[in-house]
């Protein structure tokens, strides 16, 4: 790729792909939402180039990105990823408009292929909007993200993009701020706090944020219009078993919490709703860092940054 267009260029996985594609020589225009944003995730580059715009205004940036030609458009930005954001359903729902105005623009400067980064949580929703139990608040983010894919897949194909869905499984690392299970997790262990997690019985997937940076470059170079990719491993395990193997790196001998929450009474999540050999067969992806190296260089990252 010589050139790419990536919005949520700032946030967690954004910056590694910019960083990733940048450090490779592909030319990148990072959308960022406002010049207050941090960007200090982004490396300062001759091959990196960052344009200010709110996500609800993506339609006045056509004029300034028609200056070359682009290969790829990813989409990471998304407001409201974690915590009680999740149920925020004007949030969600403005973030359901913007994905659309970014198929849009995408097409307005004739870039002709299109990454939506979407979440397995889509599937969680579809769970459980059929089943008779109480629905949670947070099942909002799940929703709109399905809106988006749908929205953005009808629209991409008016437009004549090829439109590819990445599902993210659960992706953790070195530059991760957000309160998601992985990186809280690491760092109330590391300060002795006690942890409380259910029984973990369900399956669970986890993906190590250099293996998921290289998945979605491929999606981009060699993904096929309207496919949806799986970005994780081939072999989901218990939940359990990944906060155990956590624990024993990060404080061996620390009670590990399990089954001090109640199991949610929701059903979990079914791996075999995806096609999870599908990025391997059309780009050659396959994983190299295995959940306990990742969490070892986790570890050591957040250590490093609370010593300085």
């Amino acid at each position: 790729m010589k050139s790419v267009v990536i919005t949520g260029a700032n946030g967690f996985l954004g910056s590694s792909v910019v960083n990733a594609l940048s450090e490779s020589g592909t030319e990148v225009t990072c959308v960022v939402r406002s010049p207050e944003s941090d960007v200090s995730r982004i490396n300062a580059s001759a091959n990196v180039r960052i344009l200010y715009c709110d996500k609800m205004e993506y339609k006045t940036l056509a004029d300034k990105l028609k200056d070359k030609s682009y290969d790829v458009f990813y989409h990471f930005a998304w407001e409201g990823c974690a915590g009680a954001a999740r149920g925020d359903y004007k949030m969600q729902t403005d973030n359901i408009v913007s994905t659309c105005d970014a198929v849009t623009l995408c097409g307005e400067i004739s870039c002709k292929r299109f990454v939506f980064a979407s979440s397995i949580m889509e599937y969680e929703a579809i769970g459980q909007v059929e089943t008779d139990s109480k629905l949670p608040r947070t099942l909002i983010y799940n929703s709109a993200k399905i809106s988006a894919d749908y929205m953005a897949r009808a629209l991409a194909d008016s437009l004549g993009i090829d439109y590819m869905r990445a599902l993210i499984s659960n992706i953790y690392g070195p530059g991760e701020k957000s309160p998601r299970l992985v990186n809280s997790s690491i760092r109330k262990f590391l300060n002795g706090e006690h942890c409380s997690f259910s029984s973990g019985t369900q399956l669970y997937d986890f993906i190590y944020i250099d293996d998921a940076v290289k998945a979605f470059i491929l999606i981009g170079e060699k993904g096929k219009p309207r496919k949806t990719y799986y970005v994780g491993n081939e072999s989901p395990r218990p939940l359990s078993e990944f906060l155990l193997e956590l624990r024993d790196i990060v404080a061996p001998g620390a009670d590990s919490g399990l089954g001090e929450i109640p199991q949610s009474g929701l059903p979990s999540l079914s791996y075999d709703s995806f096609d999870m050999k599908a990025l391997a067969e059309d780009t050659g992806f396959k994983t190299t860092v295995s959940f306990a190296e990742g969490i070892r260089s986790t570890r050591d990252w957040i250590i490093s940054k609370e010593n300085t």
